[in-house]
C-alpha cells in the first residue's frame, strides 16, 4: 500500500498524475496526455470544472491482498500484528525465556500455522486541483483509502469470555467484509514552494522505499505507523538537480518504565495498573496519563538536501524533536522521592542517508542507513513507533532508545510486463542501562503485551523485564509481479520474512507470510 501513496510525491515537483509512479515501482503506461480541447484542465490527465478556472483530476486504484500466515497465526490482515492497529515487527509473540507459556491466548496462537485472510482496505482514491492565482498556481491533494470502523473487527464471540480469555469464542463476523469506511491519507494544499496539511514525513523519501514490498514492516523506511503528519514545509530548488527542504511537523511520543513504588510502600506490586507510552492507549487502575496522540508542546523539525541525477539519487536528512511523558493529575508521575514531576521531556535527534542508482536497463538498487537517538518520529521501527525512552521510576534514571537501521533493495525489470523486487532490514538497538535492577515494578508499559502482567510482582522476574526491550530487528521481502497491462494491472506474489530478538537471552520470534494481491490502477 505504502508504494502507491509515496510514489505520487512526484505530485509535489510539478509533475502530472500520469508521471507519478502510482504504486508498484512503474509509472503508469504511456506517456502524459497533454491537455487539448474543449474542458481540458491545466495540467496532464485534468479536466476544468465548468465555470471555473480550476483543474481536477481524479486517480487511485482498486486493489485486493490475500495473505496467508506460514509459521505464526496473528489476527490482523497486517502482518504481524497481533491486534487491530499499525503494523509492528515488534508485536511478533516471542518465545524463551520472559515470554509468556502455558496456555495464555498468545502461547495459543504462537502454536498456530496459517490463517487465510483477504481484504480489500489499500483500496484508495485521491483528488488533485490546480488553480491559477495572483499569487502563483494554488494545489490542493486529498487521499483516501478504506480501514475498520472503530470496534469492529473481523471477528465476534459467540460464547461467554472473549479472546484473549476465551480462544475458542473467534468465529467469523457476518458481514466482516462491510466494515470499513473511507479515511483521511493525504489532505494538504501548496502554494509555491510552500505545503501545508497532512502529507508523508519529509523525511520519507519515496525514491527509497523498496519497490512492490507491500508489507508495511520494512525495518529503515518511515511506514504507515507514523508516516503521515500534519506539517508546514518549505522546499527550494538549487538546481542542477539539487533540492533542499524543511519541515515542521506533529510529533509522535513516548516512553516504556516501571513504576517505583508508593511513598512508604515496598518493592510488591501497586495493583495491576497498565500504564502505556503516550500516544497508545491505556487501561488499568492507574490510567491518569494523556494519550491523546502524544501531547507535546513542541513540533519536531528535519532538514534535508537531495541531488538527482540521470544516474540516480542521493539524499541527507537531519531532525530533532522533545521527547515528552505528560500526565493528567498533580501528583507526581512516579510515586514520591524520584525527583520526576508531572512533565518529562528530553531533546533527541535522529540523522539518515540514502541512495538509488540506477544500474542497467531499468533496475535500480537503493540503500538506505536511518538513526534515531531517542527519535522514534523518524524510524517507525523503534517500539511502536512512538517509544523514545526508557524511565526507570525506582532510581530516577532516563535513557534514550536509540537504534540503527539498515536497508538495502533491488528492483530488476525482465520486460514491460514482468518483474522482481528484494529488500533486506536489520535494526539494532541499546540496551538501557535504566533497565538494570528493575524489581516489584507494576509494568513497564505495553511492550510487555507478551509478558503475563503480574510477572513484575513475583520478585521481578529481570527476563520478563528484558523481554520488554527490543535488542534486533530482520524484515526481508521477495516479490514477483506480472503486469498484463502495464501500469494498469499489477498481479503480485510476495513472500516475507520476520525476525525479533529482545534484550532478554535466548528470546525471540521469527515468522514467515505470504501474499498475493490483484491491484487496478485508474
Amino acid at each position: 500500500m505504502l508504494g502507491s501513496l509515496t510514489a505520487t510525491v512526484a505530485l509535489l515537483a510539478g509533475l502530472g498524475t500520469a508521471q507519478a509512479q502510482i504504486g508498484s515501482g512503474q509509472a503508469r503506461s504511456g506517456p502524459p496526455v497533454a491537455p487539448t480541447g474543449p474542458g481540458a484542465g491545466s495540467f496532464p490527465q485534468s479536466f476544468l470544472i465548468p465555470g471555473t478556472n480550476t483543474s481536477l483530476s481524479l486517480y487511485g486504484k482498486v486493489q485486493m491482498s490475500i495473505h496467508d500466515n506460514i509459521g505464526s497465526m496473528h489476527t490482523s490482515d497486517q502482518t504481524p500484528l497481533v491486534t487491530n492497529g499499525a503494523p509492528n515487527l515488534g508485536s511478533l509473540y516471542l518465545e524463551g525465556p520472559g515470554a509468556s507459556g502455558g496456555t495464555t491466548f498468545s502461547n495459543v496462537f504462537r502454536s498456530f500455522h496459517g490463517g487465510l485472510r483477504a481484504q480489500a482496505s489499500s483500496t484508495n482514491f485521491a483528488f488533485e486541483t490546480r488553480t491559477p492565482s495572483d499569487l502563483g498556481e494554488i494545489k490542493t491533494v486529498m487521499l483516501m483509502d478504506f480501514s475498520s470502523l472503530a470496534g469492529q473487527g473481523n471477528y465476534v464471540s459467540t460464547v461467554s469470555g472473549a479472546p484473549p480469555l476465551n480462544p475458542t469464542s473467534i468465529n467469523p463476523k457476518l458481514g466482516a467484509g462491510n466494515n470499513s469506511i473511507p479515511r483521511i491519507q493525504w489532505a494538504y494544499g501548496t502554494l509555491g514552494p510552500w505545503l501545508f496539511g497532512q502529507y508523508n514525513s519529509a523525511w520519507a523519501d519515496p525514491l527509497l522505499f523498496a519497490p512492490d514490498i507491500g508489507d508495511q514492516n520494512q525495518v529503515g523506511p518511515l511506514q504507515t505507523v507514523n508516516i503521515r503528519r500534519p506539517q508546514i514545509r518549505y522546499t527550494y530548488l538549487m538546481g542542477n538537480g539539487i533540492t533542499l527542504s524543511g519541515s515542521l511537523e506533529s510529533m509522535n511520543t513516548g516512553a516504556v518504565f516501571c513504576n517505583a513504588p508508593a511513598a512508604g510502600g515496598t518493592t510488591t506490586c501497586v495493583g495491576n495498573a497498565t500504564r502505556a507510552p503516550v500516544g497508545i492507549a491505556s487501561s488499568g487502575s492507574d490510567n491518569t496519563d494523556v494519550t491523546a496522540g502524544g501531547l507535546v508542546n513542541l513540533p519536531s523539525f528535519n532538514a534535508g538536501i537531495a541531488w538527482d541525477q540521470p544516474w540516480g539519487h542521493v539524499m541527507a536528512r537531519f531532525g530533532v524533536g522533545r521527547s515528552e511523558l505528560r500526565h493528567a493529575t498533580p501528583t507526581p508521575l512516579f510515586g514520591t522521592g524520584t525527583g520526576f514531576t508531572t512533565n518529562l521531556t528530553r531533546w533527541h535527534w535522529a540523522a539518515e542517508t540514502g541512495v538509488m542508482l540506477n544500474t542497467w536497463g531499468q533496475d535500480q538498487w537503493r540503500a538506505l542507513v536511518n538513526y534515531s537517538h531517542g527519535l522514534a518520529t523518524y524510524l517507525s521501527d523503534m517500539p511502536a513507533g512512538v517509544v523514545d525512552m526508557v524511565i526507570n521510576g525506582q532510581t530516577g534514571q532516563v535513557d534514550s532508545l536509540n537504534e540503527l537501521a539498515l536497508a538495502t533493495s533491488y528492483i530488476h525489470r525482465f520486460n514491460p510486463n514482468w518483474r522482481t523486487s528484494g529488500t533486506f532490514g536489520i535494526g539494532f538497538f541499546n540496551k538501557p542501562s535504566a533497565a538494570a535492577g528493575w524489581s516489584g515494578c507494576s509494568t513497564s508499559g505495553t511492550l510487555t503485551a507478551a509478558v503475563a502482567a503480574n510477572s513484575f510482582c513475583n520478585g521481578g522476574n529481570s527476563a520478563a523485564q528484558l523481554a520488554s526491550l527490543e535488542k534486533r530487528h530482520i524484515f526481508s521481502g521477495a516479490s514477483v509481479t506480472y503486469s498484463p497491462v502495464p501500469g494498469q494491472i499489477d498481479i503480485k506474489l510476495e513472500l516475507d520474512y520476520y525476525d525479533r530478538q529482545v534484550q532478554a537471552a535466548h528470546t525471540g520470534a521469527a515468522a514467515w507470510a505470504q501474499n498475493l494481491s490483484f491491484a487496478f490502477y485508474w
